[in-house]
């Protein structure tokens, strides 16, 4: 009664729990793949095929770590409205061993309500991952690679089934300081990687051994730099997304194509930091779509960072829905 008094219908969603995400995205790792590479090509074509505000940090003195709203809307025959709040869970105080924390939304393109929600830890990780690796695809694939993973928690299990179920790649080469991850990585790779061979080495193989290396790690210090890494054509370095974390040394610029997802990707973490030291400018960070869009003589060797944006989300999470429902 009171209900059809105040006019109260209910805004019905769907609720996709970690797991579930999870399945689908290793069910169907070569086809998120070319979704995401048709849309980087399409968005090349079409500068305001993306709404894109910055996103919003919000910390506290209180507590470490910090929560953010990263909404999206995408046009065309899209027609996506997506919006994040994802939390840097730090102090593990009641959710334990997981770093990313909050939920993800699709919002309905014409009514605005959300009929989609999201856990997004996988999802984070993943659609992180998607990007480094088509990032690699895009500039710098080779027959040839030698794949290093430094960090083998999520992002870096990711990286490694993106590159094995997409690109082929079966060989790679493994270092991280932490035996529970090992141990995981290991497990999660017989499982869905069985024919993939891995080796753990030590940080300062990486540079000898590796053409093509995917940092993923909470390093607060650097971990590449001018000296170590100088054999390396191309990096992708996605783990320092906050102002505390840093994965790359500025002294290995030099001589390197600075590429990022989006120049949102320069708000925090390493890009921010060389940005207000005069190190970089917008000018001197090459956005992907522009790079697509635009026939650009790049150097040699590539550094490709991103912090995380919006538009990844939204994707993945219209992915997931599509394929689900």
């Amino acid at each position: 009664m009171i209900k059809e008094l105040l006019r109260l219908e209910d805004e019905e969603y769907i609720h996709f729990n970690e797991v579930q995400i999870h399945d689908v995205l290793v069910e169907n790792t070569s086809e998120f793949m070319e979704y995401l590479k048709q849309f980087y090509h399409q968005w090349e074509k079409n500068s305001t095929l993306v709404e894109l505000p910055k996103k919003q940090i919000f910390e506290s003195a209180y507590a470490r770590g910090d929560f953010r709203v990263m909404p999206c809307i995408i046009n065309a025959d899209y027609r996506i409205k997506s919006v994040k709040i994802i939390g840097t869970n730090e102090e593990n105080s009641i959710i334990k061993d997981k770093i990313c924390v909050g939920k993800s939304f699709l919002i309905h393109p014409y009514d605005n309500y959300i009929y989609a929600m999201f856990d997004v830890c996988v999802l984070s990780s993943f659609r992180t991952a998607a990007i480094s690796v088509l990032a690699y695809a895009l500039l710098k694939h080779s027959a040839e690679a030698k794949i290093g993973i430094i960090g083998s928690g999520r992002i870096g299990f990711y990286t490694t089934l993106i590159l094995h179920k997409w690109l082929g790649i079966d060989r790679f080469h493994i270092n991280d300081i932490s035996e529970k991850n090992k141990m995981h990585f290991l497990t999660l790779a017989e499982k869905y990687m069985p024919n993939a061979t891995m080796h753990f080495i030590n940080a300062k193989q990486m540079g000898t051994t590796c053409n093509s290396v995917f940092v993923a790690t909470d390093s607060s210090t650097s971990i590449l730099n001018k000296e170590n890494a100088q054999n390396i054509t191309f990096i992708s370095s996605v783990g320092a997304d906050a102002n505390n974390l840093s994965e790359i040394d500025a002294d290995l610029i030099d001589g390197r194509s600075i590429v990022t997802d989006s120049h949102h990707s320069m708000m925090i973490g390493d890009l921010k930091t060389w940005e207000k030291e005069n190190i970089i400018t917008k000018d001197t960070v090459v956005e992907l779509p522009t790079l697509l869009h635009h026939t650009m003589e790049l150097e040699e060797k590539i550094l490709f960072i991103s912090t995380g944006i919006a538009t990844q989300d939204a994707l993945i999470s219209q992915f997931i829905y599509d394929t689900l429902t």
